[in-house]
């Protein structure tokens, strides 16, 4: 029996040792050529072999495979013919194919990205004030295949952020509770079955969230575009006031100043550099884009205006909510771009409105949803065990 115990162990070792390629050395094996696989192609190499599967699952691996991927807009995808009517959420890769990569199946129209940080997305109904316990609302990681459901804890609140604790590694959702405006609480998704807690907000430093205002996480901060209440009080919601903070670390919140007369704004990531963009209000077919180069002193220079529709074939359409999720300023290969869809189309355009690129997806509506996706295989104590099945929502 010993024997042959020996003899498997030694088989095991030589199967490991074949399958390192050409037998390379370890370091340049798994550090120049395994680091380099896509996410779906990494899962596979753990089946390989003990050695390899030992190798793809460490954390200090699995850490920076994540900060190699590169970070890719959602797109809303909903059939325009046909029934029955169905969306999903597919990534762009607008690196060089500029194909929609299948991301999640969203079944119905209702259903959306709320939140997305490190290769998390969360998925919520966009009536989640009236929904019942039963309604989903589930945070999940595609790569991974994973999902808690998180309906019953959430009823009730509305969704602001998803950040990473940095000082206990935890991930959690940032919400607001919809019977006060004044609020706020963190939901811990290490510790799901406990209800969520207050977080201190002075009311003068708490404002209304704009509804499409989508939250930007940035040198360990939430941003948002905000309203003050005493603007809505004035009824001058249309101009963005300031920007609300929240630090993730210390899980408080604090204000911004926004550069003067803006409308309808947004924020983006310039490579760790904070942006802004917005229509102009005398110029339907103009965005404006703003950058703040030094972030302690919080003052922002306006970088350029860009007229979309320049040398696009794209219709002009009304200043509206819709609009804004047609729209979306990026930082794209050591410059700004514009991301536009119209229809079935996406269109990128440079800062002097020529297009770069365009492609079509025939039989789709397609929207732009402001959250990106890194994609990371990286484990989670919050998430079951076992994956969910190939037909399951939201991957079925």
């Amino acid at each position: 029996m010993k024997a042959m115990s020996n003899r498997k162990m030694s088989s095991h070792r030589a199967r490991d040792k074949s399958a390192r390629a050409g037998n390379l050395p370890e370091q340049i094996f798994l550090w120049e050529i395994l680091i380099r696989l896509p996410p779906k192609d990494l899962i596979r190499c753990r089946a390989v072999c003990r050695a390899w599967r030992r190798a793809v699952t460490a954390r200090d691996f699995l850490l920076l495979h994540h900060g190699r991927q590169p970070s890719l807009p959602l797109i809303n995808r909903r059939t325009s013919t046909g029934e029955p009517r169905w969306s999903n959420i597919a990534a762009l890769d607008h690196r060089a194919t500029q194909q929609l990569q299948p991301v999640a199946r969203l079944d119905g129209s209702n259903v959306s990205v709320k939140a997305s940080c490190d290769g998390l997305l969360l998925l919520a109904e966009e009536g989640l004030r009236a929904t019942p316990l039963d309604a989903r609302c589930s945070v999940c990681n595609p790569a991974t295949r994973q999902i808690r459901h998180l309906s019953s804890q959430l009823k009730g609140h509305a969704v602001l952020g998803l950040y990473r604790h940095q000082p206990t590694d935890e991930y959690r959702l940032l919400l607001h509770r919809l019977c006060s405006p004044i609020s706020m609480q963190v939901f811990e998704l290490d510790h799901h079955h406990m209800p969520p807690r207050r977080v201190e907000c002075a009311r003068e430093v708490l404002c209304y969230p704009l509804a499409s205002s989508t939250p930007l996480l940035l040198r360990g901060n939430l941003h948002w575009t905000w309203h003050t209440l005493a603007a809505l009080a004035r009824q001058t919601e249309s101009k963005t006031k300031t920007i609300l903070v929240f630090d993730t670390t210390a899980e408080s919140f604090r204000q911004m100043p926004s550069p003067p007369d803006v409308h309808a704004a947004d924020l983006f990531d310039m490579d760790g550099v904070l942006g802004m963009y917005s229509w102009d209000n005398g110029d339907r077919s103009t965005v404006r884009i703003w950058v703040m180069q030094n972030y302690e002193t919080q003052v922002w220079s306006p970088k350029c205006s860009v007229e979309c529709w320049k040398e696009s074939p794209m219709p002009e359409i009304p200043l509206t909510q819709e609009r804004r999720s047609l729209v979306m300023a990026m930082y794209q290969d050591g410059d700004v771009c514009l991301l536009l869809a119209s229809g079935g189309s996406l269109l990128c355009v440079d800062t002097q409105g020529k297009l770069l690129w365009s492609s079509r997806d025939d039989g789709h509506s397609l929207s732009i949803s402001k959250h990106f996706l890194k994609q990371s295989i990286v484990s989670h104590a919050f998430f079951p065990e076992l994956r969910v099945g190939m037909n399951a929502w939201p991957f079925g």
